[in-house]
């Protein structure tokens, strides 16, 4: 017996040897890919009767936006009287809408903006093959489609990403001209993300991996030159325990922005993390500030 396990035992540090050998030869470099972040999951429907109970004040329908490649995106629009703009929510790729609505809706409950909530595609009800670059495509073809529904009673457009969601924001805030953009849990590039996630690793991991790398889709992209190029305000959100997209990211953002007539703001939460900023009365605070301000009070000024 002690001599069989003497050679399991050789066997074992042969294997280990092996890998780290087959790591060294690798480069040391561990990729990244659309796979690791885009993680598509269904939902079952949305309970509208349940919703339209918890939130009176709003007028709930279900919506559906054609998509290319034959794609549904399915989604909510919550309208309210007293609406002075309209909120596009992006989620991160735990979102759906179905799980998530009640808990968006209550962000911005107290917050005079009617609120459209999608699934991406792949995601919750929407159909469709997810991939980066599809789901990029797509937050141009929803943004065109909220901008242009009536029953939105043509108000100012905010849209706000989170996590990947972010991506899609800063992707439309790129092409189209916003009234107003929040991003929330969002990062400078992919390859800082990566080098911040390599941090993370065990000691005996940074040894054996020592540079971590984006590829595919994932690529160059990051908010870091939208925020230098924007041409609407911009409300940039962490929580200070955001372990997944540190706070310092949002500092680098804000620093980098630079919206018309420097109408930019940080909002750094105490003690929440990278999916719960949001949830927070200080993150009310700030959005209400934001819409009346930058967004409406600013808008009717430029006009």
């Amino acid at each position: 017996m002690a001599a069989g396990n003497g050679k399991r035992g050789a066997r074992r540090a042969r294997t280990l040897a092996a890998w780290g050998c087959a790591l060294l030869l690798a480069g040391c470099t561990y990729p990244i890919r659309e796979h690791n972040i885009v993680i598509p999951r269904t939902a079952a429907p949305v309970d509208l009767a349940a919703l339209r109970g918890r939130f009176p004040d709003h007028r709930i329908e279900a919506m559906t936006i054609d998509a290319a490649g034959g794609a549904l995106l399915h989604g909510l629009r919550f309208t309210r009287e007293d609406a002075l703009a309209t909120l596009l929510y992006f989620g991160g790729n735990g979102y759906t809408v179905a799980r998530f609505a009640e808990r968006s809706a209550r962000a911005y409950a107290e917050v005079p903006v009617n609120i459209v909530l999608v699934d991406h595609r792949g995601y919750g009800a929407s159909t469709g093959t997810a991939g980066l670059d599809a789901l990029l495509a797509d937050a141009l073809t929803v943004h065109d489609h909220v901008r242009d529904d009536a029953r939105l009673g043509g108000l100012p457009l905010i849209v706000h990403g989170h996590s990947l969601g972010s991506f899609m924001a800063g992707h439309v805030a790129a092409a189209r001209r916003l009234d107003g953009l929040v991003l929330e849990g969002s990062v400078t590039t992919t390859e800082d993300w990566a080098t911040h996630l390599r941090s993370r690793q065990p000691l005996w991991a940074r040894m054996l991996v020592r540079r971590v790398a984006p590829e595919g889709a994932l690529a160059g992209k990051g908010n870091l030159g939208v925020v230098a190029a924007l041409d609407e305000p911009v409300l940039i959100v962490a929580g200070a325990d955001d372990a997944v997209t540190p706070p310092r990211f949002a500092q680098a953002l804000f620093d980098a922005a630079s919206p018309p007539g420097g109408r930019k703001r940080l909002l750094i939460v105490s003690g929440r993390d990278h999916m719960s900023a949001t949830d927070s009365p200080a993150f009310r605070r700030a959005l209400a500030a934001f819409v009346a301000s930058d967004v409406v009070a600013a808008g009717r000024a430029a006009n």
